[in-house]
């Protein structure tokens, strides 16, 4: 058992085992003891905490402390993760525009021929907005439909991990990567592509990205197994509706992948130093403020 009294231990077989000048440190050491099957006792002395144990495990407790403190040296420091709103209305404002765009599909056939992906255009043209607007053309209501309902969840989650904006402005540059590369990689063929799942697989390496990144600072293998679970749920919900089947662009999807991871882990790198700093100078504020009046809070 533990108890703080201000007399010295009754208890002849008690010697002295360590003295703390914190309650803290004197009660960590105490459960230490205590781990050992040990009783042990804390006194208050000359205005610290003595620690008793009895004196015949002397050796064996100051070899548990010295374990102890090395236990403590490799203990692992807890990483600020930072966590952004959703973007929920970047995402309405996603959606709005890609109804648009098919409805616009609808109404004048030579909307898909003039903005839809293709080598020739982006290789022989130099006509390097296709793969962009292509991200907003569909082929299909299903099509459209099956990427909005998957594109809106990781995106979100995006969102989530590097900031609404941020988050969306990566979204489309993996997107837009892909496709350009995949419109290089089949030129001279003639190619055309459209559709948003090739952002939509960026936002999966997005996500596998900085499950890496978080997996490298804390060494850990199994974090690094656990950074591909957003890719398997993707799978699986693509193959709802045919990720390799008939008419499916697999090598965009791909390529969005790996632009995705590409960029995801230096920026979820560098989003992770910002926060931490941030962190730091908010609670070194609060610190020098409260230093200077006791009654100040931020």
């Amino acid at each position: 058992m533990t108890s703080e009294v201000e007399t010295d231990p009754k208890t002849s077989d008690y010697a002295p085992v360590a003295y703390f000048e914190e309650v803290g440190a004197a009660n960590e050491h105490a459960l230490v003891v205590l781990a050992m099957n040990l009783d042990c006792l804390i006194t208050i002395e000359n205005g610290g905490y003595q620690l008793y144990a009895n004196g015949a495990f002397t050796t064996a407790i100051h070899e548990e402390f010295r374990l102890y403190a090395e236990e403590q040296k490799f203990k692992p420091e807890l990483l600020h993760v930072p966590v952004f709103s959703s973007g929920l209305e970047i995402a309405l404002v996603w959606v709005a525009a890609i109804f648009f765009c098919f409805i616009s599909q609808q109404e004048d056939a030579g909307v898909t021929e003039m903005y839809l992906n293709s080598s020739q255009g982006v290789v022989d043209g130099l006509e390097l907005y296709r793969p962009f607007t292509a991200l907003f053309l569909h082929g299909d209501f299903e099509h459209l439909l099956g990427n909005v309902v998957f594109g809106v969840i990781f995106f979100l989650l995006v969102s989530n991990s590097f900031g609404p904006l941020r988050g969306w402005v990566l979204v489309m540059l993996s997107g837009f990567l892909g496709n350009t590369l995949n419109a290089v990689i089949h030129h001279p063929d003639v190619f055309r592509s459209l559709g948003a799942s090739t952002a939509v697989f960026g936002a999966l390496g997005l996500l596998v990205g900085t499950g890496l990144d978080l997996a490298w600072r804390e060494r850990s293998y199994r974090r690094g197994l656990q950074a591909f679970v957003p890719l398997l749920a993707g799978l699986m919900l693509f193959s709802i509706h045919g990720i390799g089947g008939p008419g499916t662009d697999v090598m965009a999807h791909l390529l969005g992948f790996f632009f995705g991871v590409a960029l995801g882990f230096p920026a979820s790198r560098y989003e992770r130093l910002i926060s931490a700093w941030g962190v730091r100078m908010r609670e070194g504020l609060r610190r020098l403020i409260r230093g200077a009046d006791p009654r100040a809070s931020l």
